[in-house]
């Protein structure tokens, strides 16, 4: 099976696993909410520059979490102007381009590489329509693997991700495969949001305060099976200046929507994404997480691809 098949065939394998957990998510209130990170997890990644320019560099960071503590092999590989912008749509243009040149896919790769510079090619808008500038950009696809990642890959996938002792090829939900979409553009730019403040009921939590929360008697994932009592209202305020608006260089007004999304290694949110402009969400702990030092993120988007993220700490008594 050449490269092509394998990547067409992950895109099935991939499309049946995001079937199978919106499946579940809705049906089955015994599974993990989204927003709790208790496995391998690629939380964001942030490009210095959200929109680049030809021949400029992008400098792109992570934000990921192991629980494990096992050692992480990251790679990272690059399309320009796939002909889709999905992950399958990058790697089959990342395949064609490595068998006509002859070099590897992986631009780069070690343990514990979570960030990674790529420079646009400066042909990068060459030979445009020009009706289809806005879609120009660069995909940058990072796999995270949790042991050793090789090339030769017996699996959907034109490489592969072997657990460190056992040499057992991982699965798909094992490792992690994503994309950060760059767009490039001649004049325009977009700034990645920042965080204001991180509040915790209704007061500044900075980031060197551990806040102690009690636990609630239940481990289901329902937010209203604790008392409210022992809720707390957490939010990730961004500064006004991350909700840009204007006209671009296509001449089309533009108002950004921002949300704010939230995570933590234990606990349940009310809400695990909300609104730029109303950002506040309620969060408990469950039984499990007594005695337990959490920890919680907060990631702040638009809807150019810009992101940034902070963290806090929580004790649970």
């Amino acid at each position: 099976m050449n490269t092509i098949d394998k990547i067409s065939r992950f895109s099935v394998t991939l499309a049946a696993l995001v079937s199978l957990g919106a499946l579940t998510g809705c049906e089955d209130n015994d599974f993990d909410p989204g927003s709790r990170v208790t496995g391998l997890r690629v939380l964001a990644q942030q490009a210095d520059n959200p929109y680049a320019r030809p021949g400029e560099a992008i400098h792109l960071t992570s934000l990921s979490h192991e629980p494990a503590g096992r050692p992480v092999t990251w790679a990272w590989a690059a399309c320009v102007n796939p002909d889709s912008s999905s992950v399958v749509g990058c790697l089959e243009k990342v395949a064609r381009d490595s068998e006509t040149s002859g070099a590897s896919p992986l631009l780069s790769m070690g343990v514990g590489l979570t960030s990674f510079d790529y420079t646009v090619p400066t042909n990068a808008l060459d030979g445009f329509d020009p009706d289809a500038l806005p879609l120009a950009q660069v995909g940058l696809v990072s796999i995270a693997c949790p042991g050793e990642l090789n090339l030769n890959g017996t699996g959907e996938l034109p490489f592969g991700c072997t657990e460190a002792g056992t040499g057992r090829e991982l699965g798909l939900d094992e490792y992690v495969v994503g994309i950060k979409r760059v767009y490039v553009r001649n004049t325009d730019r977009n700034q990645n949001p920042a965080v204001a403040q991180i509040l915790f009921d209704g007061v500044a939590w900075p980031a060197d305060v551990t806040q102690e929360v009690d636990a609630c008697d239940t481990d289901d994932n329902q937010f209203d099976d604790c008392s409210k009592s022992l809720s707390h209202k957490v939010a990730a305020v961004a500064t006004p200046e991350s909700f840009e608006a204007g006209r671009d260089e296509f001449g089309r007004d533009f108002e950004e929507q921002v949300v704010a999304q939230y995570y933590s290694t234990e606990g349940i949110f009310e809400d695990e994404v909300r609104v730029g402009d109303d950002p506040e969400t309620r969060f408990v702990a469950r039984k499990n997480a007594s005695g337990q030092e959490l920890t919680m993120w907060f990631v702040i988007r638009d809807d150019r691809g810009g992101v940034t993220w902070t963290e806090r700490k929580i004790r649970v008594r």
